[in-house]
């Protein structure tokens, strides 16, 4: 499917805004941008700013009014929070300025905060407005008593409720408000054209029901409540934007009027009038980004330390304070830094138009010389208005970002092999590594000089140095882009409701399904490039997503190059692989999804929880490894250091919205009292395993240079100690002390196979097979034997079964829930029954009955029945065919009163 969701809300936007413009003759409009702020909106909304104690821009009047007058406004206003102080201050130096504001107001029948922009009020009306705000209706009927025109801001960004608005709030908005802000520059397209559509469907009839609804004369509030009136403003707070986005005020005879009257005055009538047209740029992504990323900047210079005081006695939530501490002790941390904090004052002034000295540049080490050039770009771009300056300082923006991941990378790698991480981790365990993640509660522990510091702790303050001004320049343009989205889109799931009520501009469900893993050997991989050959063939609307520098993209497969790839000193099975987040960022985007899938825990893991807060959307997590049997068995892992890993996977999967699992025992422990996970948040799903997994002919001398007179136990899988592999030695040895014919075929690699040759010289290592040649290798064996009880799922199994191989295995996790037992395998509880069970299958007469029944049982997990499922728990479409994850039980072949052991 190709994305077209973002260009069909560009064309309508672009269609409206036309229209609008062709209202009114060129000759008789006033331009002016209705909604922009300066120093004195001192107190946040939002608050985290209010405990940081950080205004909203520190833009000074007179700089706002330049950036005004180059974006070719004729007339001025500012509409600073809950004050008009900068407008008074203006006026009093002989500047010909509306009086306004935008007022925060509370709709109390809804718990809903609102913005209202206000117009043309005196200090005592303001004094009076601050009075009547925490109540929308008298602060409305008022200034319609008063001729004090509003307009209501950006209605579908709402504040204080913590779920979306009911319709009812909307319909008596809609009664009591004759003026809307339609095209708000800080709000992205869909949000604005919603609004305008909102407005083109309501119709008188509307307003009369609405009226009988809420039992509310609408001429209370509005001159002409039949009449809904459309303005635009700018919402910008850092100068950058002020007066691209704004309002068109019809005058007739302006020319002529203006010989005797202010255009204040001239607007004020205007938009009592409601001779109002919206013109400009509304938002994007790389807009709000710019904005943040310039905001972000503007605190780093002139930020002060509010003071733990501050911030412990502040109201808000703990989580809220400590993002508060955190992002506190950030900005502090920055302005110790020269280097950083002089960049930043460079970078902003070059945002507002300053070009940068050649003294400045001489300052600069070389390798930090292209990123200053970028300033130079953006000083350079800032004679340019609309797109065009934002398509241009974003790209200069992504330039610097590439250019300080490769400085970061490329120095955190110097600084790696200079501290020797490898030789400082290599000698611990990781049970002493888990120690390591704590923090001291002691807050004596903070001051201890570096004479104090225990010999064997790594020096964190001398590996930092010389990474500051990459990590902080990377860290500042990330966390833009995520504030930007945030901003954007935290209202997502209102603007769904919204548009499906109107029955136009509903956004596309579509899926991004982040892996850390898909070409690899290992199970994950099979089952992902198995969903994806499934999404082409169904045309999903489903992309994967994974970091690689060695895969080639697909049709629904989308490979990120990573910036930089490692493997830790404890476990260097695996290498890491590092993406670039803001490509990852964009892309979510340009792909217009609206949803999350991953499959690791790992850096995608984490991506997958960035995305889901930055652009409010749901996300679920395919658990496929039981990582607390992978510590135990293959880390070492113990005691309460595995207890400390418990709880950190139960705060990573409890931050997800849906939790797919794939065994019972899975489920049960994520819904029980050590995750305390919600259990309708948890599903149980399944794999399939591709249809070339069928019965072929057997050949025992050819696949194992065997003879038909030798029983052959076959194992498939990786050679490491947390399958149990081990074990086989014990199990087949026992096997053979009773049947001396009997062999055992080990298909795989991995770290324990030169110990399993050791043990078992008679066996048949065939080493690791393609897929193509694996139904001949089970169809020739007489049984799989599986000593494993840390497998999730097991697609072995299934693949055994599908070629009409019986399995035994341990009575635990995936295996138990796939194999019946007597039926078409066997489930045992300890290695002392393995063999015997073994034995008594080998000795049954029963050996094609199960054959039969496990090919029966391979029919029960199609992968139209599990995608569907997976479908339906996501939300994307509704189930089609029936889920069949098992079949009607049937009587066991050996009644479980003769089942051995």
């Amino acid at each position: 499917m190709t994305p077209n969701f973002q260009q069909t809300l560009r064309d309508a936007l672009n269609q409206f805004l036309l229209d609008q413009q062709r209202r009114f003759p060129s000759e008789e409009i006033l331009k002016i941008d209705l909604h922009c702020h300066d120093f004195n909106s001192d107190v946040p909304d939002e608050l985290i700013g209010r405990i940081l104690n950080v205004p909203e821009t520190w833009l000074s009047s007179q700089k706002l009014l330049e950036e005004l007058n180059k974006n070719r406004c004729d007339t001025y206003t500012i509409t600073n929070h809950n004050n008009a102080r900068s407008c008074y201050a203006l006026q009093d130096k002989g500047y010909d300025i509306l009086t306004a504001a935008e007022f925060s107001c509370m709709v109390p029948d809804f718990g809903i905060g609102i913005h209202v922009l206000t117009y043309g009020f005196t200090p005592e009306q303001e004094v009076k407005l601050n009075k009547l705000r925490k109540n929308i209706y008298p602060f409305l009927e008022y200034a319609h008593e008063q001729q004090i025109p509003t307009i209501w801001a950006h209605p579908l960004f709402h504040y204080t409720a913590r779920e979306s608005p009911p319709e009812a709030f909307f319909n008596k908005m809609l009664l009591v408000f004759e003026r809307f802000e339609v095209l708000n520059g800080q709000r992205d397209s869909w949000q604005n054209i919603l609004v305008a559509e909102w407005l083109r469907q309501t119709t008188p009839a509307d307003i009369d029901r609405y009226a009988g609804d809420f039992g509310i004369d609408p001429f209370r509030f509005c001159s002409d409540p039949y009449r809904k009136s459309m303005s635009g403003g700018s919402d910008c707070h850092t100068g950058i934007f002020a007066g691209m986005t704004g309002t068109y005020l019809h005058i007739p005879a302006l020319e002529q009027r203006l010989k005797t009257e202010s255009r204040s005055s001239l607007a004020l009538e205007a938009i009592r009038k409601g001779e109002m047209a919206p013109y400009g740029t509304y938002q994007n992504a790389e807009k709000m980004t710019i904005a943040f990323l310039d905001y972000a900047c503007q605190i780093a210079l002139n930020y002060k330390d509010a003071g733990l005081v501050r911030l412990l006695l502040h109201k808000g939530s703990a989580s809220e304070k400590l993002i508060s501490f955190i992002v506190s002790n950030l900005f502090c941390e920055v302005q110790r830094h020269k280097v950083t904090t002089s960049f930043i004052r460079i970078f902003h002034e070059s945002m507002m138009g300053e070009r940068p000295s050649f003294l400045q540049k001489m300052t600069l080490k070389p390798i930090y010389q292209p990123v200053f050039d970028e300033t130079i770009h953006i000083a350079q771009k800032h004679k340019q208005t609309g797109h065009s300056l934002i398509d241009g300082y974003y790209r200069s923006i992504l330039m610097m970002n590439r250019q300080l991941y490769v400085i970061l990378t490329k120095r955190l790698e110097k600084k790696l092999h200079k501290a020797d991480i490898a030789a400082y981790l290599k000698g611990d365990s990781f049970n002493t590594l888990m120690e390591r993640l704590e923090l001291p509660g002691n807050i004596r522990a903070y001051l201890q000089t570096d004479d104090k510091r225990p010999k064997n702790t790594f020096d964190l303050s001398e590996f930092l140095d010389g990474l500051s001004f990459p990590f902080f320049g990377t860290l500042f343009i990330l966390s833009a882009h995520f504030a930007g989205a945030k901003a954007m889109y935290h209202t997502r799931s209102l603007l769904r409701d919204f548009s499906g009520r109107l029955g136009r501009f509903e956004h596309p469900k579509r899926v991004l399904w982040l892996t850390d893993t898909f070409g690899e050997k290992n199970g994950i991989s099979v089952f992902l490039k198995a969903m994806h050959a499934e999404i082409k063939t169904r045309k999903l609307p489903i992309d994967i997503v994974t970091c690689s520098s060695i895969l080639q993209a697909d049709e629904n497969l989308v490979v990120l190059h990573p910036v930089k790839e490692f493997s830790l000193p404890l476990y260097n099975d695996y290498t890491f692989k590092i993406p670039d987040f803001v490509q990852l960022h964009n892309l979510f985007v340009s792909g217009e999804y609206d949803r999350i899938i991953c499959s690791t825990e790992g850096i995608m893991g984490l991506c997958a929880l960035y995305l889901k807060h930055a652009y409010t959307v749901e996300a679920s997590f395919y658990m496929h490894t039981d990582w607390l049997m992978f510590a135990r068995k293959a880390l070492g892992i113990e005691g309460h250091h595995l207890n400390r890993l418990r709880r950190m996977l139960r705060t990573f999967y409890q931050a997800f919205d849906h939790i797919f699992v794939l065994n019972s025992d899975q489920k049960a422990w994520l819904s029980g009292t050590q995750m305390n996970i919600a259990s309708e948040k948890v599903h149980q799903t399944a794999h399939w395993i591709d249809r070339s997994f069928q019965p072929a002919f057997p050949d025992k001398k050819k696949h194992f240079g065997l003879t038909d007179e030798n029983p052959v136990l076959l194992y498939v899988g990786r050679l490491s100690k947390e399958k149990g592999v081990l074990e086989l030695t014990s199990i087949y040895e026992q096997v053979k002390q009773k049947n001396e014919f009997v062999r055992l075929v080990v298909v795989g690699e991995g770290p324990v196979l030169e110990q399993l040759q050791e043990e078992n010289p008679d066996a048949v290592f065939m080493g690791w097979i393609g897929q193509e040649r694996l139904p001949e290798i089970y169809s020739s064996a007489d049984l799989l034997v599986l000593p494993s009880r840390f497998d999730t799922f097991c697609n072995v199994v299934l693949e055994s079964l599908s070629c009409g191989l019986p399995v035994i295995a341990y009575n635990a996790k995936g295996p138990k829930d796939i194999i019946r037992n007597g039926i078409d395998g066997f489930l045992v509880n300890n290695k002392q029954e393995m063999p015997e069970s073994i034995l008594a299958f080998l000795n049954s007469d029963s050996k094609a009955t199960f054959r039969s029944s496990a090919l029966e049982r391979a029919k029960s997990y199609q992968p139209e029945a599990i995608i569907n499922d997976l479908m339906q728990s996501v939300g994307l479409t509704q189930v089609t065919a029936p889920s069949k994850f098992s079949s009607k039980p049937l009587e066991p072949i050996f009644p479980d009163s003769q089942l051995p052991g």
